[in-house]
């Protein structure tokens, strides 16, 4: 029987390990190559880290475990809730193993807190907000051991000094640290408890990319060439940080576990945004509040946004803080702090742009939104036609070739119960090179985000290596939703029917029949699985200190 032990590297992606492989640079990675199978493992659509690593938990699509970003569905507001685990509504692979009998072992993968009561242990993975304290973990108790062995722990650093200006050191020096800490609390978590599945996600790749990639890349538009001579090495240097990880885990490792290292998407670089909302608008179908004009088209000093602020007005989600003012004040827009959502006029709008991480547009659904202003039926798939001819026209100024290489309606990717909830229509620009952004205020539909270099690519990482693998076989067609029953199948488990992945046989040197079991995976939350009012503003910071919001 075998046991399984996934490394998650978070973002990682073939375009930058297959040249230092071939340098030599990461031989632990290396070495898992050419003993066992590899090939690219294409993720969700659009390839966000909830709905990926959500369905690498559950074997299924967002159309039935119902996550879709990092936020509920507009059936909760406008002004959309952070979603936690308990949203899920498919049981989670650590969850049937327990049922099972099988210890488990789960380490900083996303959309894990609160932890779910295991036969093992879960350290939930990107907290936002959250702080950690009792019941952060299961047991409890552990967090407090890891304090009092290890004096410090976090999931995740971000702030809006790294994302806006080029003091990247601080940024650099405490993702070092996050790296080296978790990397302690993993071996020292495999030796203290029993398992036969444990995972470990390394998500330091995913913010170090984001950030840093026009120095890595000397043909991105935006190639930084002074600073590259500090900062073109950051990039390789945490993927060999991680290949160095991996050779000490696998070093605890017997010859009965097999290794799995798995992304939940890849990444590549970012050229420029376009403004989807200010799109809508023009074309009529999103309208903003005609008192509220003056907010949107002036730009008033940060000083007038404090106050606002500062009194809770509700169109004001944030300010620079003031120890950053003088630093950060000529770079950052104070517009961006304004609340997008609290400037359009529902009663008018009929279709609006999803967060920028969904790269999608919702229809002002009647019985879905809170103000729907279009019907069920005959009028919005005639509005979805519409908008779909319209956006197929929009040519980009600087190729003079059309903007939208894809648009799908989200019927075309997911099914299942929860599709309702996602956004009606998903796309991708310019290989992915360009992503919508939601902000109302600019006068133009195209410009630069500069907060960072990179985005998101569907294709991730898959390598699989030990007891019964193939060795150096490349395999082809591989997807997020096959982990869960691959990692069933291989520690001799049956695969639930409900499952939307398969079991990737070819990876096996004796494929053995595949054991499938009842329809059981449906979840209930215990509870909505959306953090309160306060809580979700919190993680917001959080978000936006990544460079997320």
């Amino acid at each position: 029987m075998n046991k399984v032990f996934v490394i998650g590297i978070d973002s990682a992606t073939f375009d930058v390990i297959n040249p230092l492989m071939a340098r030599g640079e990461l031989p632990n990675l290396l070495k898992l190559v050419q003993n066992g199978c590899s090939g690219a493992l294409h993720s969700t659509f659009p390839p966000v880290t909830p709905p990926a690593w959500v369905s690498f938990m559950t074997g299924k699509n967002p159309g039935k475990h119902g996550v879709f970003d990092f936020y509920a569905p507009p059936m909760y507001g406008y002004d959309r809730p952070v979603l936690n685990a308990n949203y899920i509504k498919a049981k989670t692979l650590w969850a049937i193993l327990s049922e099972q009998g099988k210890k488990v072992g789960v380490i900083n993968v996303p959309i894990t807190y609160p932890p779910e009561r295991v036969n093992g242990f879960i350290v939930p993975g990107i907290q936002y907000g959250i702080d950690i304290k009792d019941n952060f973990t299961y047991p409890s108790n552990l967090i407090d051991k890891i304090f009092a062995k290890f004096g410090t722990y976090d999931v995740a650093y971000g702030n809006l000094m790294g994302v806006y200006s080029h003091e990247l050191d601080n940024y650099i020096k405490q993702w070092e640290i996050l790296h080296n800490i978790r990397e302690k609390v993993i071996l020292s978590l495999m030796d203290e408890y029993e398992w036969d599945f444990f995972m470990a996600v390394f998500y330091s790749i995913d913010a170090i990319q984001h950030r840093f990639w026009k120095y890595y890349d000397e043909n991105h538009p935006h190639y930084d060439a002074l600073n590259a001579k500090k900062y073109a090495n950051v990039i390789p240097t945490f993927y060999k940080k991680i290949d160095t990880s991996i050779g000490r885990i696998l070093d605890k490792l017997d010859s009965s576990t097999v290794v799995m290292v798995v992304s939940d998407h890849g990444m590549g670089p970012e050229h420029k945004a376009f403004y989807l909302n200010t799109w809508l608008r023009k074309e009529g179908l999103l309208h903003i509040k005609r008192d509220l004009y003056p907010f949107i088209w002036l730009k008033p000093p940060h000083l007038f946004f404090k106050i606002l602020n500062k009194l809770r007005y509700k169109g004001v989600a944030w300010t620079i803080p003031m120890a950053l003012y003088n630093t950060l004040k000529r770079v950052v827009d104070p517009r961006d702090g304004l609340k997008t959502t609290y400037f359009i006029d529902w009663s008018k709008t009929k279709a609006y742009a999803a967060n920028h991480t969904e790269q999608g547009i919702y229809i002002n659904l009647k019985g879905r939104e809170p103000n729907g202003t279009v019907q069920e039926g005959d009028e919005y798939e005639a509005l979805r036609d519409y908008i779909i001819s319209k956006l197929r026209g929009i040519i980009d100024p600087e190729s003079g070739k059309p903007l939208f290489d894809e648009i799908h309606k989200k019927e075309d990717f997911y099914e299942g119960p929860h599709v309702r909830n996602a956004p009606d229509m998903f796309f991708l620009m310019r290989g992915a090179t360009c992503l919508s952004h939601p902000e109302l205020y600019h006068k133009g539909m195209f410009g630069v985000d500069n907060r960072n270099s990179a985005t998101h690519r569907m294709d991730g990482i898959f390598i699989i290596n030990g007891n019964g693998v193939v060795s150096g076989k490349t395999i082809q067609g591989a997807n997020i939703t096959d982990m869960a029953p691959t990692i069933l199948h291989t520690m001799g488990l049956s695969v639930p029917r409900d499952m939307d992945g398969k079991v990737l046989a070819e990876v096996f040197n004796k494929p053995s029949s595949v054991i499938y079991g009842d329809d059981n995976t449906e979840r209930k939350g215990t509870d909505s699985g959306v953090f309160s009012t306060e809580e979700s503003e919190n993680i917001k910071a959080k978000l936006r200190d990544l460079g997320y919001v």
